[in-house]
């Protein structure tokens, strides 16, 4: 944590309790985040391989240890419910076992940084991450390019068009369980090709392992 250089561009959030339990709870599962985040006032933390919930969980711990604001995406149901794998109405937004609290639980997570999105909903999930970070004059977007974590060997496009329409800076992030670490990449500038982006992307996580899979570029990309 104390390779990170802060600049009055980043969103600040300073934890007093919890930033020293993070910070102690990082060092006891001997995890950690190297590199820097550039000097911008928007970016888009792009992580991969995604192959374990334990990489949201590090995750959690990192943004806890930090002095910085983070954003996350989740499932509306795993912001009022509590979570199992067992679909209620094959509805993918009504995941889990509702409970009285599910007002409460929602304004905790997104205090915290969570942002609820809704895979039913005819505006897609993309776009709804673009219109809640337009309303952001800073923002550290955490996403796992890689979208599920079954997938492999290919990442999504969000990354691209939310990057593209908010002029944020992309930061790929190899989430590095052969280190035990998140490391935070050199800035990549996004081109008028998604193709591309993607390919130099794929180039970077190629051969990280994961905790569950290693991710493997496709010979013919």
């Amino acid at each position: 944590m104390k390779d990170i250089r802060i600049t009055e561009n980043h969103p600040i959030k300073k934890r007093y309790i919890l930033g020293p339990l993070g910070r102690v709870i990082l060092k006891l599962i001997n995890w950690d985040i190297v590199g820097n985040l550039p000097d911008n006032k928007k970016i888009i933390i792009a992580s991969a391989p995604h192959s374990s919930s334990f990489d949201s969980i590090y995750a959690f711990f990192v943004c806890m240890a930090s002095d910085l604001k983070f954003y996350f995406l989740g499932s509306i149901s795993m912001f009022t419910r509590i979570v199992v794998p067992i679909p209620f109405k094959k509805n993918p937004d009504k995941l889990g076992i509702p409970h009285p609290f599910g007002l409460i639980q929602k304004k905790i997570m997104m205090n915290f940084g969570g942002i609820p999105v809704w895979r039913t909903k005819s505006t897609g999930v993309t776009q709804q991450v673009i219109d809640e970070l337009k309303t952001k004059d800073k923002f550290i977007l955490y996403l796992t390019v890689e979208g599920l974590m079954h997938t492999n060997k290919t990442i999504k496009s969000g990354f691209y068009y939310i990057g593209k329409e908010l002029d944020a800076s992309i930061v790929p992030t190899k989430i590095d369980y052969k280190n035990r670490r998140f490391e935070l990449m050199e800035e990549y500038i996004l081109t008028e090709s998604l193709e591309n982006d993607k390919n130099a992307l794929m180039n970077v996580y190629h051969m990280v392992e994961g905790r569950n899979k290693t991710f493997y570029k496709p010979e013919n990309k």
